[in-house]
């Protein structure tokens, strides 16, 4: 064979293996792909399973998808790959309950065995063009070697330089294409690790507002997993925050607002990202629930204004009593029509005990202990003071607070039960970060109109009421950095919630 032919075989060769280990390292990338979505569709399986088994349905879904499931003795929660021979085995871990399921499967589909049977053939045919591009390498070393040193240096240099050129070009690419592939994959992992450490709750809507991206604040914010809300609409998966879901579409720029939205308050950022052919746009959306923050705030200025009371009423108590001493005055003077005085002074009585009881409330409370209290014998003390059975839980909740304050929080929240009609109380504990504490009654519970207005001074539904119990229980929960809410305006037996922040 003559030597440039030998020559062109040998470059031919080196682009053949140039292509096929192109075209194996895109198969390798394709298999490691359809394995991923065979683990992530068998994750929705078992997640559908549980929810399914939850909801009571004779048949839980596709439980034949997997090989076996299996009872656990405790919940757990987990995924891993295990290798079994030439294949691997899934074993995903859900709990249930007070235990647990085990769902496993074998890796495998069709499309899976393809793209392995095309990376083994891929991997001979590189092996064989390998040994093809050495045995050719060493016949061309040979033919060299047959001739004199100065004429084979003479034909065959440019051969060689182009060959040499030929050969550091194709590992230039590879290297470039290498290099490419760490710089997009080690972004990549850096935009995930950033995504899934930050604090705020991140998802990604794509241009036809489905989430991309869903990360593990978002997941534990809106008590929703990764995999119940990938590729589904915004909608469907925040049902409840409707408000939410308006702010996130209305516009095209990029904007910040708090939203009030179900229950919740929340500061949204929302950031157009792209654009398609038809003008639609991605959005990445930054949510943090500011729910507490406003709260505490609004007690704040509960408490300001409180203040601001208790000064303006100190003034005019003092003209009110000094005008009601001369009415009493002269209707006890009054000696011809004794039923008529007797009702004045009846009524300038019931006015200074007023007055006395708002200057009560309008006072600051001078000094605020903390100590470690429990709140169950108080409330039984609470109760028991007005001859009214109490409903406690097993376990008590301990704060450190006034117990001298929260003593007349309860006494005064027992007292209006019993003037409501109320016959027994029934107490909740919560504990955690902002524990709280939950009183109802049997009695015949607050009129939603008048929900508001309960814990406003003077405002009263009884005949003759001062309206000050509830008025003072909101002031004292204020002071001790809570707050008072009416669960259930308009049903019977009243519920009252108190949450202490910290």
């Amino acid at each position: 064979m003559r030597k440039s032919s030998l020559l062109l075989l040998i470059v031919v060769e080196v682009l053949a293996l140039f292509v096929f280990a192109n075209m194996r390292s895109l198969f390798t990338t394709l298999e490691k792909n359809e394995r991923q979505a065979i683990v992530a569709f068998s994750d929705l399986q078992a997640e559908m399973h549980v929810l399914r088994t939850l909801r009571g349905e004779s048949r839980p879904g596709r439980a034949g998808y997997f090989d076996r499931v299996l009872p656990l003795a405790r919940p757990e929660k987990g995924l891993r790959l295990i290798a079994d021979g030439k294949e691997q085995r899934l074993e995903i871990r859900k709990p249930l309950g007070d235990g647990g399921l085990l769902f496993q499967k074998t890796v495998r589909s069709g499309q899976l065995d393809s793209f392995l049977g095309l990376k083994k053939v891929l991997s001979l045919l590189v092996l064989l063009l390998g040994l093809a591009i050495a045995a050719s390498g060493i016949y061309f070393m040979v033919l060299l070697r047959r001739k004199t040193p100065e004429p084979a240096l003479g034909a065959g240099s440019p051969f060689q330089d182009y060959l040499v050129e030929m050969k550091s070009s194709q590992q230039q690419l590879q290297d470039l294409v290498a290099t490419q592939r760490r710089s997009s994959s080690e972004k990549e992992e850096l935009n995930k690790s950033i995504i899934n450490t930050v604090h705020l709750g991140v998802f990604y809507l794509s241009a036809g507002g489905k989430i991309e991206i869903f990360n593990p604040a978002a997941q534990e914010l809106f008590q929703r997993s990764f995999v119940a809300a990938k590729n589904h609409l915004l909608a469907d998966v925040l049902p409840g925050y409707p408000e939410l879901a308006s702010f996130i579409f209305e516009g095209d720029g990029k904007r910040s607002a708090e939203i009030e939205s179900g229950s919740r308050i929340f500061y949204v950022d929302v950031v157009p990202v792209g654009a398609g052919r038809d003008g639609s746009q991605g959005r990445l959306v930054l949510v943090r629930d500011v729910s507490d923050e406003r709260k505490k705030e609004r007690i704040r200025r509960h408490q300001d204004n409180l203040m601001m009371l208790g000064e303006m009423a100190a003034s005019l108590a003092h003209e009110v009593r000094n005008s009601l001493g001369v009415i009493l005055g002269y209707s006890k003077a009054m000696s011809g029509e004794p039923e008529k005085s007797a009702k004045i002074v009846r009524e300038v009585q019931f006015m200074s005990e007023m007055m006395e009881s708002f200057l009560r409330f309008a006072k600051p409370v001078a000094r605020i202990g903390r100590k470690p209290t429990a709140l169950g014998p108080l409330i039984a003390a609470a109760a028991a003071a007005q001859e009214m059975p109490v409903d406690l839980p097993a376990a008590t909740l301990e704060l450190k607070s006034d117990p001298l304050l929260l003593n007349v929080i309860f006494a005064n929240l027992a007292l209006n039960a019993k003037q409501a009609g109320a016959s027994r109380l029934g107490v909740e504990f919560s504990a955690g970060t902002a524990p709280s504490v939950t009183i109802s009654d049997d009695g015949p519970g607050i009129a939603a109109a008048g929900a508001e207005k309960i814990w406003l001074p003077f405002f009263s539904t009884r005949d003759k009421g001062t309206g000050m119990g509830l008025a003072t229980v909101k002031k004292l929960v204020s002071t001790l950095n809570g707050d008072i809410q009416l669960l259930n305006p308009g049903e019977p037996g009243a519920r009252f919630r108190i949450i202490f922040y910290s």
